[in-house]
């Protein structure tokens, strides 16, 4: 995955921001009793990858929220970015 700045020109509204962060306490509460490496698991982690990745979404979340969902992503998780 390529890090990625999104921005409104490519189609991502405000909206799509709201549904990040509505949806971010449920999947915080569905990743931390999901089974390690569990299809649920790896799917939301992917999510967290994705959100964290783009800066559209990434700069609206807090501190907070960036540290929980990054607990549960690799500790080099920043360098799955920049690979090909």
């Amino acid at each position: 995955m390529k890090r990625n700045t999104v921005t409104e020109e490519k189609g991502f509204n405000e909206s799509d921001i709201l549904n990040i962060q509505n949806q971010l306490p449920e999947q915080l509460q569905e990743i931390s009793v999901a089974p390690f490496e569990e299809f649920e698991y790896l799917e939301i982690q992917e999510h967290f990858l994705f959100v964290l990745a783009n800066d559209f979404y990434k700069d609206e979340l807090t501190a907070e929220q960036i540290s929980e969902m990054e607990s549960y992503l690799p500790e080099n998780y920043q360098e799955i970015f920049y690979t090909d």
